[in-house]
């Protein structure tokens, strides 16, 4: 088969490429492949939107590769016991709708990234994340990139990504917990950097009824043009190339095995961070920094119970726009103290327990509850880096990975830093619960895995692409994803993943003769 464009991998970035390149080049074919299989009856839609609870399960365990059973509910408290005993299994590692890289008892207690996950389905783990788009900030931008244009960029992803700061209604509480954050922030912070809703990927009408965004409504009207065709349960085993351009693409039905060989003028792999340079590799494309400089940030997790007299203890906003509770809205949203070196060198995420990642056991409703996620930057290092097997093969076929991954004293100290100003906020809301007290997560657990394919200035080894995400050294392939970010990050990295997909896709039209 031929085609104009190849996009392997469905999930956000995969979804901005098709999307932008079909606007721009409308006669373009464009063939996406997704290894994983469609699980809602909406092609591509965040579970969040399944309003059946037994729908939402099936797709969470269709999405979870070779585990096909529901993970049993891992309180932090009990996840962090079995860290400490080293009784590390699955169950206790991994997501609903995710799957652990490495699975296997033995290979999880050697492995220096335990937690380390991915989503196999269509909308890959685009379909189960928070939709937290926090724009980067001061110590979190890609230097080479120019700041208006990036900002032009992240412009447009916001608009692709339907990103609003008004999904949740403002309550007293929430009020309240606003006012506490920019007490604990101070005043020395850099302008539109302080204490604020977090900016959500998700439509919300006046009646705050939210559809969360994921590869359906990034996509658009791109799933029924007549250019346009999307295969699931279809793998890309191996890229062949020939004096710098990919010639074709092997891809493989699973199914039903049947195998075919695709040329196309363009590729563009967007798998994720572990597997598109599992792709690479396998190709024989193997530049000296090809999955290394692999990072993701810390994650220091906590819950508390927000005290009883909270809103009463502070002085009420003479300005306030909160508005009265509407069933079944949280009583807290999602709030964000943003990255802001050297004021606030962390990530700080607040929510309600009911949208928050980690679990904990409590269920008495008459409790506010809030999960306080913080994270600091964690050096980005060569030597922290994807492993791949030469022999072994994984559970699709490819090359076994596995990974190095060490804290430095560095990182050691901006983990006890944010640590401690984590500590500062809980004492202004009330008590820690015991199901749930302040604990460093396993390596893997955020899911914000970048630098394995990172973008650079020059093909001097330090780097896999260039500023638009083309591959050093070759005339047609281009790689997106959280992969290329070059920097070490503490924020949510999708919002600057689709932005760096924006751009690079503005190269790639330039290049379709169609």
């Amino acid at each position: 088969m031929k085609t104009d464009i190849l996009i392997i991998g469905s999930g956000p970035v995969g979804a901005t490429y098709a999307r932008m390149i079909a606007e721009q080049r409308p006669n373009a074919n464009i063939l996406m492949v997704e290894v994983g299989p469609k699980v809602s009856d909406t092609i591509g839609q965040h579970v969040k939107n399944i309003t059946d609870p037994q729908q939402m399960e099936t797709a969470q365990i269709l999405s979870q590769g070779p585990k096909k059973t529901p993970y049993p509910m891992i309180s932090v408290a009990e996840r962090a016991l079995a860290v400490q005993r080293g009784e590390l299994t699955a169950d206790i590692l991994a997501r609903a709708g995710t799957h652990l890289v490495l699975d296997q008892p033995e290979e999880i207690k050697t492995n220096e990234m335990p937690s380390l996950s991915m989503s196999t389905n269509i909308g890959g783990m685009g379909i189960h994340w928070t939709c937290a788009c926090p724009r980067p900030g001061k110590g979190e931008q890609i230097p080479f990139i120019p700041a208006n244009e990036m900002d032009e960029a992240l412009t447009e992803a916001e608009k692709i990504l339907h990103v609003t700061q008004e999904a949740f209604p403002i309550s007293e509480e929430g009020e309240t917990i606003l006012h506490i954050l920019n007490q604990t922030l101070g005043d020395k912070h850099s302008p539109k950097r302080q204490a604020q809703p977090m900016p959500l990927a998700c439509k919300v009408d006046s009646e705050y009824n939210r559809y969360w965004t994921a590869s359906d409504l990034i996509l658009g009207n791109t799933l029924n043009h007549p250019n346009f065709e999307l295969r699931s349960e279809t793998i890309c085993r191996k890229l062949n190339y020939q004096n710098g351009k990919i010639t074709s693409a092997e891809i493989e039905h699973l199914p039903t095995q049947q195998k075919e060989l695709i040329e196309a003028d363009i590729v563009i792999v967007a798998a994720d961070a572990l597997r598109t340079p599992q792709l690479l590799w396998a190709s024989g494309i193997r530049p000296q920094a090809l999955g290394h400089y692999l990072n993701e940030h810390p994650f220091v997790f906590t819950f508390v119970e927000l005290d009883k007299d909270l809103v009463q203890n502070h002085s009420p906003n003479p300005t306030s726009k909160t508005h009265s509770r509407k069933s079944p809205d949280p009583t807290v949203g999602v709030f964000w103290t943003p990255f802001d070196a050297p004021n606030h060198p962390f990530h700080g995420q607040i929510m309600h327990m009911d949208l928050s990642p980690m679990k904990t056991t409590v269920t008495d409703e008459s409790k506010h509850i809030v999960g306080l996620g913080w994270g600091p930057l964690k050096e980005a290092n060569f030597e922290d880096c994807i492993v791949f097997s030469e022999t072994e093969k994984d559970y699709f076929g490819m090359p076994k990975m596995n990974f190095k991954f060490q804290y430095t004293e560095k990182d050691l100290e901006a983990i006890e830093a944010a640590k401690a100003f984590q500590q500062k906020v809980v004492h202004s809301f009330g008590k820690e619960i015991k199901d749930g007290g302040q604990t460093l997560m396993p390596p893997g657990t955020s899911l914000h895995y970048e630098g394995s394919t990172r973008m650079g200035v020059a093909n001097d080894g330090s780097s896999v692409c260039d500023t638009y995400s083309q591959v050093w050294g070759f005339d047609n392939l281009f790689i997106g994803g959280n992969g290329v970010i070059p920097v070490a990050t503490a924020s949510n990295p999708t919002l600057t993943s689709v932005a760096l997909a924006v751009r690079s896709s503005k190269q790639v039209v330039k290049q379709i003769k169609a």
